[in-house]
């Protein structure tokens, strides 16, 4: 069976990464890079060859259905090849100055397999 941007896999090792995205190797196959937040939250990655992936979820995400990407919240839209669509919240900063930065609602477009990542867990 084989594996897409966004998929949820087990490699050899038994814990769950996500596909990142595909890149040839030597032998003229195909390696999967996956990634995954570590224990301390960090991301870590590695690459392997897709063939030797395990599938275990393929994420869907439907519009509207509340998601976070990099810390700020908004609604998913849409997916448009590894790539998806996001209407991130409007959101104030405060400034040292003691002034602030209103950011209106906008739309994002971020990695498919990062917002997988992020919205579900554990992963």
């Amino acid at each position: 069976m084989t594996v897409a941007v966004g998929d949820i896999v087990v490699s050899g090792s038994g814990l769950r990464w996500c596909v990142l995205s595909f890149v040839g190797n030597p032998s003229g196959g195909q390696d999967a890079k996956l990634i995954r937040k570590n224990s301390e939250g960090a991301f870590t990655g590695l690459q392997k060859d897709a063939e030797m992936l395990i599938p275990v979820e393929t994420p869907v995400f439907e519009s509207g259905d509340a998601v976070t990407i990099d810390g700020f919240k908004g609604t998913y839209m849409s997916r448009d090849g590894d790539v998806a669509r996001i209407m991130l919240e409007p959101r104030r900063r405060q400034l040292s100055s003691g002034g602030f930065v209103q950011i209106e609602a906008g739309v994002a477009r971020a990695s498919f397999a990062l917002l997988v990542v992020q919205n579900r867990s554990p992963l």
